[in-house]
């Protein structure tokens, strides 16, 4: 899929397409920071900084340029939330709920798009009022918290680059409160624990990481989550996505095959998991 190149009597492109049309990673960065919007370098899709400062504040342009020196935007990542103008990102992992979106809010459909490289879509807007980050099948509803590569970022599972396939500006609604019921998980608690019981049998396998599970098994202790069999039991990661900020403590981390688990959010990888933590 090739960039959008507009006939030379079309009207100007938005600032935000030709920021992700820039020459190289660093320019976009550049770019997208003159726009509002606060960037991270990334390695694929994982912040190289402890990025938890870059929720609440943009990057000074020294910074940048500082990260740019040493190298570190092999892809460029924008923040999500206030800090950015009340971004969200609607970040679509399935073909039929990206669809289905487009014929359920149409309306909302018509903003700007990427491809990310890797088969989906992140869908941009703007708010008045934040909702909190959610996941749902197929698509997560990305807000404050979170983080997303923009482009011309390389997926690093395809080498395919992010492009824009909606060369529009981001769309600014007041509510997202309809779509907010449209994303919330569908699964039944049952469904989760039964995910839970495969994994203590042993039936899922993936490729481990030993030495990264090693690290967010001790952070995960650093903070006082309880050891239960293969499991580190404590709050959720995302405590914004749970109404009562997850008193209750719905997460586990199964230190023997770095999967994560949450009642409200779902299957969490061990690679989401280090960046959320800022692990590296």
């Amino acid at each position: 899929m090739l960039f959008y190149s507009p006939p030379r009597s079309a009207v100007p492109l938005p600032s935000i397409v030709l920021a992700a049309q820039s020459p190289n990673i660093v320019t976009a960065a550049e770019c997208y920071l003159a726009l509002g919007l606060s960037v991270l370098p990334l390695a694929g899709k994982m912040p190289l900084v402890r990025w938890s400062e870059y929720q609440q504040r943009r990057p000074r342009p020294d910074e940048l340029q500082r990260w740019a020196l040493r190298g570190m935007f092999q892809n460029v990542g924008i923040v999500c939330g206030a800090v950015s103008g009340n971004l969200i990102v609607l970040d679509f992992d399935l073909s039929e709920v990206y669809w289905a979106f487009q014929s359920d809010f149409p309306d909302l459909a018509t903003t700007y798009t990427v491809a990310t490289g890797g088969g989906g879509w992140h869908v941009y807007l703007r708010v008045d009022v934040l909702l909190p980050s959610l996941r749902g099948k197929g698509v997560e509803l990305r807000a404050t918290g979170s983080q997303v590569a923009a482009p011309p970022s390389v997926h690093p599972d395809t080498d395919r680059s992010y492009q824009v396939v909606r060369p529009l500006d981001i769309q600014h609604v007041p509510s997202l409160a309809e779509l907010q019921g449209w994303v919330r998980p569908a699964l039944k608690t049952s469904r989760r624990m039964s995910s839970i019981q495969n994994l203590n049998k042993g039936s899922i396998t993936m490729t481990i990481n030993a030495e990264l599970i090693s690290k967010i098994a001790a952070r995960l202790r650093e903070m006082g989550y309880s050891k239960k069999d293969s499991w580190l039991n404590g709050p959720c990661l995302y405590a914004e996505r749970h109404t009562h900020s997850d008193r209750k403590a719905s997460f586990g981390f199964n230190i023997r095959t770095g999967y994560g688990n949450c009642f409200r959010c779902g299957s969490l990888l061990a690679k989401d998991i280090a960046s959320k933590l800022e692990i590296s």
